[in-house]
């Protein structure tokens, strides 16, 4: 069965990686982590890639190795010149989109402009935003490794499950006095 699959701030071929993911020695080495974090992508799957992937033409070279469907979202630091030559690697380059309950972005959006839906996005890396309806798919946040969408589903099950727990809680001590 094929699925779907997202991963932001892949950042390959980035000349400072190495400052901001001390856990790397060098960028091949980075490029490679990243790269194995996809290596379970099949020809059947799509991916989302929610921004930050192509710094350098470089990076190119090694997204069309990742099979499946490919769909970029444009974070911060692409180099936007680019784009003809994403458009050879990506099936789609846009911009924020809806995806079913979802709105993909690159940078979160402001919980106002939710209107019901919730957000995957990436952009912040070591910090999490803490509201329940956001979920982070910086490299950082998610062991560097391309996460499911049944994965991110099952994600905010549990969290308003955890909600309805808590408000469950909180209803029956108030009615206690």
């Amino acid at each position: 069965m094929a699925e779907v699959y997202f991963a932001g701030d892949g950042n390959l071929f980035h000349d400072n990686i190495c400052k901001f993911r001390p856990q790397f020695n060098t960028v091949e080495e980075h490029n490679s982590a990243i790269m194995k974090g996809m290596s379970h992508i099949t020809k059947r799957d799509k991916t989302f890639f929610t921004g930050d992937w192509v710094f350098k033409l470089e990076a190119l070279d090694l997204i069309s190795q990742i099979p499946g469907s490919k769909h970029l979202i444009l974070g911060n630091h692409e180099d936007y010149r680019l784009i003809p030559e994403m458009l050879k690697v990506f099936d789609t380059v846009s911009g924020d989109i809806k995806y079913k309950e979802f709105w993909l972005t690159h940078i979160p959006i402001h919980s106002d402009e939710m209107r019901g839906k919730f957000n995957i996005y990436a952009h912040t890396h070591n910090h999490v935003i803490k509201d329940w309806r956001y979920f982070c798919t910086s490299m950082e946040q998610i062991n560097y490794t391309a996460v499911s969408l049944q994965e991110i589903r099952k994600t905010f099950k549990d969290r308003e499950k955890k909600l309805e727990d808590d408000l469950f809680r909180v209803n029956t001590l108030y009615n206690l006095f």
